[in-house]
């Protein structure tokens, strides 16, 4: 899929977006009329107390870090500025997730990574829990996890789902957290078995992206797959992630509320998880250009035809 084709997509399914109220509730504009431009992140620190940065597109794409991203990163800190990363990549099992920022270079602190597995890990508990309390016996998850991460990782008991078609039927619930070895096969499997349960499942994404930048190519997400599924049957996906707003409530709980929501930064390459997250989190949002969804275009027809309208623009931080 390509950066046109991402965004009709994105369009096709911003019904299902939150909105920006929080902003509007503050006594301001959900947007602002046009956005700013900066060369960095570093010109813009004084508007802001706090750094909240996107993961891939703005810190990394792949396994590369964007030139310059460590030493901005650095820059901000000596700052004295609070940063924290929040990734919707849900691939890696939460005790893997440090240490793959350590290896790029980044020195973040434990509580100041917030991975939309976590919140999705924590809502799986939460229906399992309740499904045991009402069926005494423990829920059997169906999980969608690629190559990244194992059974044995998730905290609940679970199986994967490949291509046994009877596997999608015995589960009482389902888990997306990546689509690496999904395929459309598997997808149709997974929609069939949804039309002939006679009640419904949790749907738990953990990773609502459509695509992700990844070297060369947008790599398809979980988001792409659970929205497809959602036109295609009457499920309700439940989703963890940007620009849904467990993440962004736990990066709140974690900030604590001596800041200001304005001197709050999401600092993303997309806008509709990015922009429209940050804005429906009450936040200000900046938009890096050159090198994640983006990449190679101007943003500008975009941001018009979307209406999401960031605070700033950056080419990288």
């Amino acid at each position: 899929m390509d950066t046109q084709a991402a965004f009709a997509f994105y369009e096709s399914i911003k019904h299902r977006l939150p909105v920006a109220v929080e902003r509007a509730a503050a006594g301001g504009n959900a947007f602002p009329a046009e956005p700013r431009y900066a060369s960095s992140i570093v010109d813009i620190a004084d508007h802001f107390d706090v750094f909240v940065f996107d993961a891939y597109g703005v810190l990394n794409v792949g396994s590369t870090v964007i030139p310059g991203a460590v030493e901005s990163v650095a820059t901000l800190g000596s700052m004295g500025k609070s940063l924290y990363i929040l990734t919707n990549g849900s691939s890696l099992p939460l005790n893997r997730v440090k240490s793959k920022f350590d290896r790029l270079g980044y020195r973040f602190s434990d509580d100041h990574i917030v991975s939309s597995r976590y919140c999705a890990e924590s809502s799986v508990l939460q229906h399992d829990s309740l499904f045991r309390q009402q069926h005494q016996r423990d829920m059997l998850w169906g999980a969608i996890i690629g190559n990244s991460s194992t059974i044995d990782d998730l905290p609940v008991n679970a199986i994967a789902l490949t291509d046994n078609a009877a596997d999608y039927d015995r589960v009482d619930g389902f888990v997306f957290l990546s689509a690496g070895t999904w395929n459309d096969s598997r997808q149709a499997l997974l929609e069939q078995s949804v039309r002939r349960a006679t009640q419904p499942r949790p749907f738990i994404v953990g990773n609502p992206d459509v695509v992700a930048p990844d070297g060369g190519y947008l790599s398809l997400e979980p988001g792409l797959f659970s929205h497809r599924l959602m036109t295609a049957t009457d499920t309700r996906a439940e989703f963890h992630g940007k620009p849904f707003p467990s993440v962004f409530d736990e990066v709140k709980r974690r900030i604590g509320g001596a800041v200001s929501p304005e001197r709050i930064a999401m600092v993303g390459d997309t806008l509709h998880t990015d922009v429209i997250g940050g804005a429906a989190a009450g936040w200000s949002t900046v938009l890096v250009s050159d090198h994640g969804l983006f990449s190679g275009h101007d943003v500008l027809p975009f941001i018009e035809q979307s209406g999401y309208i960031p605070d700033w623009i950056v080419p990288s931080i």
